[in-house]
């Protein structure tokens, strides 16, 4: 991952942003097969906060998802494309 898109202009597309976010999250849920199905609200919630790029939505979620399900969390964290995005989030301060 580049500069680039660590720290991409905050008025980039929203349609890029959706596409990253969209197969990031598409990847994580193949990656986890019928895992996924047991979470798959919690990751709903936070896929959705990161379309529309709310930091703190995204925070409770993760937050949550830490306490109440550490296995997904350590998934989240160690998908590149899904991190990646958190990353950006965290450091671009949406």
């Amino acid at each position: 991952m580049g500069d680039k898109e660590v720290f991409s202009n905050p008025e980039e597309d929203q349609s890029g942003h959706a596409e990253r976010v969209t197969g990031a999250f598409g990847s994580l849920e193949q990656k986890l097969g019928p895992r996924f199905t047991e979470e798959e609200q919690r990751v709903r919630g936070l896929r959705e906060a990161a379309l529309r790029r709310d930091r703190r939505e995204v925070e409770r979620h993760l937050a949550s998802a830490k306490k109440e399900s550490s296995w997904l969390y350590d998934e989240l964290m160690k998908h590149p494309e899904v991190s990646a995005i958190m990353r950006e989030l965290s450091i671009m301060g949406f």
